[in-house]
C-alpha cells in the first residue's frame, strides 16, 4: 500500500532482489527491447562495478544544453519499458547516462516486472520531478518533449497514467535542489 497516495500496491521487491536486478539478466532483458545499459564488469554481494560513462547524466546535460531530443528519447525508452511489462520505479534523470549521443540506463535495482497504471505513474512522475527545478523555461520544454516521446505510438488513443502529476509534485519536494525554480514550475501549466 502506498501510504502517500493511499493506493493499494504490492510492496517492491527489495533486499537481494535489488542486487539481482542490477545483474546480467535485467541488462539482457533491457537490451532485448532496445534499452542500453552500461557494461557490467563485476557484481557480488558487496560490489557492483559498471563501465564508466564519461559524458555524465541527463540532468546535468539538460541543465547545460538545449537539446530536448534527449527528453523525447527518454520518453520513448520509458514507454518501451512499460509496453514490455516493466517499470524502473527510480526513473530519475540522474539514472540516464550519455555517451556519444547514446542514452544508457543505470541503477536498475528497483526495476519491477509489473507495469500497473500506478507503477507507470511512478516512472513518469519521478522522471519529471527530477527535472522540475531547472530554470529558464527548460522544465516546460522537457516535460513536453518527454510526453511526446512517451505518447509517440498511439497519441490519439493515449491516456496518461492517472497519478503522474500527483507523484511528480510530491517527489519534487525531495528531488529538487532549487526551490525557487521548483515553485515557478509547479505553478506553470502542465501537459500531463
Amino acid at each position: 500500500m502506498s501510504l502517500v497516495l493511499l493506493h493499494p500496491t504490492r510492496p517492491l521487491r527489495t533486499g537481494t532482489n535489488l542486487l539481482k536486478n542490477e545483474g546480467f539478466l535485467s541488462r539482457k532483458k533491457l537490451s532485448q527491447i532496445g534499452i542500453l545499459t552500461p557494461q557490467l564488469i563485476q557484481i557480488d554481494n558487496d560490489v557492483i562495478i559498471e563501465e564508466f560513462i564519461e559524458e555524465g547524466n541527463l540532468y546535468t546535460f539538460l541543465d547545460r544544453n538545449n537539446d530536448m531530443s534527449f527528453a523525447f528519447r527518454v520518453g520513448k525508452i520509458t514507454r518501451k519499458l512499460h509496453d514490455a511489462g516493466f517499470c524502473f520505479i527510480d526513473n530519475k534523470a540522474q539514472n540516464y547516462l550519455i555517451r556519444d549521443s547514446q542514452i544508457y540506463r543505470t541503477d536498475l535495482g528497483l526495476i519491477q516486472n509489473q507495469a500497473t497504471e500506478y507503477m507507470k505513474s511512478l516512472d513518469i512522475g519521478i522522471f519529471l520531478a527530477s527535472l522540475l527545478d531547472l530554470g529558464d523555461g527548460k522544465y516546460q520544454q522537457i516535460e513536453n518533449f518527454f510526453l511526446k516521446g512517451y505518447r509517440n505510438k498511439d497519441s490519439s488513443k493515449f491516456v496518461m497514467p492517472y497519478l503522474s502529476i500527483i507523484i511528480r509534485n510530491i517527489a519534487s519536494l525531495v528531488l529538487s535542489s532549487n526551490h525557487n525554480n521548483l515553485a515557478k514550475n509547479l505553478l506553470a501549466k502542465s501537459e500531463i
